[in-house]
């Protein structure tokens, strides 16, 4: 009884110092997984102000594009596109139908399947802004879930362009409580463009809808949104994978200052922006900064409205042509190099090589270079019977000053650079008050520059030669008939008038119905007209810089890329997103690896600590040295494998290092055994024999 009494009283004291010892002795952890952040900047109300309303563009938050996704991704510098949630699609051969097949199995981030119903939504609910493309489609046709077709009023490419990647996608769920009242107006037989006020209370509800949260198939959802930073998580759903960033931080910076100290600091990991020679030179100093440098060919114009006179006289708009000087104003705005342009043609003037032969380049295009000449100036108003009036201001005939109020956003043109325009102006004898407006205001589709209520106004207008042709020809003075520019306009080669607008809308049948020589003859129309006549003034483009942090994300393409990063020239958030929805980019981890003891063998690749894309995996080979064992591979603490061989995946930073240890020496031979022995034997003999003695 009394040996159970002790055997029990040493298991417990056994428990106990177990117990004890799982207290003071640190238990292994499992390596956590780290998170991975985007960090970008923008500069933004946080709602009730700021809002999701993808029909909206005053306020909308910077973060959209990363919710919500076009159907593909488009390259416009070669014209090709990439399939995204749309997987095939196909214009026909009469240029009038455009059919569409929707990726199967692509889901919201509440969920829900995206379908046909989605696309449906989206493009009724552009109705009533009276969208671009709304001018060519005359039915949207839903022939299942995934499949659809779009047909079209006139023939045109165009509608393919903004279907596939103009537009992101929003879901019935949220706007389907507009789209479906739209439809049935149209079913009803109304149009926006003839029954504008049928769809009047329709657009007031559309415009002032305020969702609660963005909905989207793209590649991130909302975390949170506050007043200094919005959070997106990866859409573990989504379509093309489980992206490999795990966050978006958008830091809410109003202070360009402040912006440039987080950039300087290495805390942004993204910018697009024009910096001024100071933080340019500094950028290129930090380690942490990849450069890659644009030549955007987009820009701002002076806009005329052509129904006020005497704007509407070709000779007071190319006297305020030579007026401007071109170079100045480019420096003002951009002092790390904005880029005049050379002749005022429409389009950038990079690109008249592509649309027009040298012959006629030296015939006319030579005389559009409008070089800033007040001599000139003056000479086109004085040739019109107009003088100037005792405060140096020209007056016409009938006595009309040539004084006007002159509209911006200060956006595409910067205040300073718009009060340039002015001061210039003033120089010849025509006075400007300037306004700036919000950039918002002017850009929406009820605002003053579409509706045309300015008498001059700086906004967006350079660009591809096709681009602005159909947005001043077509959209401007036809959809939005702001500038109100005479569409029936003569050529010195051609015996009658020609419609101009109806020219540029030829352009989107090339190949299918216009061949080259008829494309190559519209456009010498189109150039001749425009340096002619001058519907809109443009200025300058616009030099960009982006900058990549290398140091923490791998699989920027190359700056050698130009067909991806010229693609940025506009669309430069939504161009972005294909970095994401296609992972492209890919967060780098650190792998240390050590040898221990140092002495103890070699491993390949050395020792040292390596940046990895996360997903990359890495193999190691282990060698002994002379006198030493290999006994395996620790990963972050942790015995993984005796192989000489070893395979990291890095799906986090890692620690690993090769263990070796020393060869025991080797027992000595036999024969030095039986010395010894012999030795103690004659020890003992000789001990015992002299203790007796």
């Amino acid at each position: 009884m009394k040996n159970r009494r002790v055997n029990k009283q040493v298991v417990l004291i056994f428990i106990a110092f177990l117990m004890l010892t799982a207290t003071v002795l640190p238990l292994p952890i499992a390596a956590q997984e780290e998170i991975s952040v985007f960090n970008d900047l923008a500069n933004y109300d946080p709602p009730p102000i700021g809002h999701r309303n993808y029909f909206v563009g005053a306020n909308y938050l910077p973060h959209m594009h990363w919710v919500v996704e076009s159907l593909t991704h488009y390259f416009q510098n070669n014209g090709t596109y990439v399939p995204g949630i749309a997987e095939e699609w196909e214009l026909s051969e009469d240029y009038l139908t455009f059919t569409l097949k929707l990726r199967e199995g692509v889901k919201f981030h509440d969920g829900t399947e995206f379908t046909t119903k989605d696309v449906e939504a989206t493009f009724y609910c552009l109705y009533p802004r009276m969208d671009r493309p709304w001018y060519f489609i005359s039915e949207i046709e839903v022939v299942d879930d995934y499949n659809m077709i779009f047909h079209q009023s006139e023939k045109t490419d165009r509608v393919q362009f903004y279907v596939l990647w103009h537009y992101q996608y929003v879901p019935y769920s949220q706007y389907g409580q507009f789209s479906d009242r739209v439809k049935a107006k149209i079913a009803e037989g109304y149009s926006i463009f003839s029954d504008p006020e049928e769809f009047e209370d329709i657009k007031n509800e559309l415009f002032d809808y305020r969702p609660d949260e963005a909905i989207g198939t793209g590649p991130y959802k909302e975390q949170s949104i506050a007043e200094t930073e919005i959070v997106l998580e990866k859409h573990e759903d989504f379509w093309n994978g489980v992206p490999p960033i795990d966050e978006i931080h958008i830091q809410n910076v109003k202070s360009p200052d402040v912006a440039w100290s987080l950039r300087l600091a290495g805390e942004v990991d993204w910018m697009w922006e024009t910096p001024t020679p100071e933080q340019l030179d500094e950028l290129e100093t930090k380690p942490f900064a990849e450069l890659i440098k644009i030549a955007r060919p987009m820009g701002p114009a002076i806009y005329f409205n052509h129904r006020i006179f005497p704007l509407n006289v070709k000779e007071v708009r190319q006297a305020i042509a030579h007026a401007m000087n071109r170079t100045e104003l480019a420096y003002i705005q951009y002092p790390i190099g904005g880029v005049p342009e050379e002749y005022i043609t429409g389009g950038s003037s990079a690109y008249l090589p592509v649309v027009v032969n040298q012959s006629f380049m030296d015939e006319y295009v030579t005389n559009f270079r409008y070089e800033y000449d007040l001599e000139k100036a003056e000479d086109k108003l004085d040739g019109l019977g107009y003088t100037k009036g005792a405060d140096g201001i020209y007056v016409t005939q009938n006595g009309t000053r040539l004084e006007f109020e002159l509209l911006s956003a200060g956006d595409w043109l910067v205040a300073e650079a718009t009060e340039a325009v002015a001061a210039m102006l003033e120089q010849v004898g025509i006075k400007c008050t300037v306004r700036i407006i919000d950039p918002g205001v002017m850009a929406a589709t009820d605002g003053p520059f579409y509706l045309g209520n300015y008498d001059i106004c700086a906004f967006f207008g350079i660009g591809g030669h096709a681009f602005i042709f159909e947005e001043a020809l077509i959209k401007y003075n036809l959809v939005y008939p702001g500038c109100g520019f005479p569409v029936m306009q003569s050529v010195p080669w051609l015996p009658e008038p020609v419609n101009v607008s109806a020219l540029r809308q030829r352009i989107d049948l090339f190949p299918a119905e216009v061949t080259q020589t008829e494309l190559n003859e519209i456009y010498a129309i189109l150039v001749y007209v425009w340096g002619d006549q001058l519907p809109a003034i443009g200025l300058f483009t616009r030099p960009v810089i982006i900058m990549l942090n290398k140091q923490k994300f791998a699989g920027w393409p190359s700056p050698e890329d130009t067909i991806y990063w010229n693609s940025l020239s506009s669309y430069a958030a939504h161009g972005r997103s294909y970095l994401f929805r296609w992972f492209m980019l890919k967060p780098l981890l650190q792998l240390t690896v050590s040898v221990e003891p140092s002495e103890g063998g070699t491993i390949s690749p050395t020792a040292g600590t390596y940046p990895y894309m996360k997903g990359e995996t890495v193999t190691f080979t282990a060698t002994a040295g002379s006198g030493y064992n290999f006994d395996g591979w620790e990963l972050d603490g942790v015995q993984v494998s005796t192989s000489s061989t070893y395979t990291v995946t890095m799906d986090m930073s890692h620690t690993l290092e090769a263990a070796f240890s020393g060869i025991p020496a080797p027992p000595p031979p036999y024969e030095l055994y039986a010395a010894a022995i012999v030795i103690v034997v004659v020890v003992i003999v000789a001990a015992v024999y002299f203790l007796r003695k």
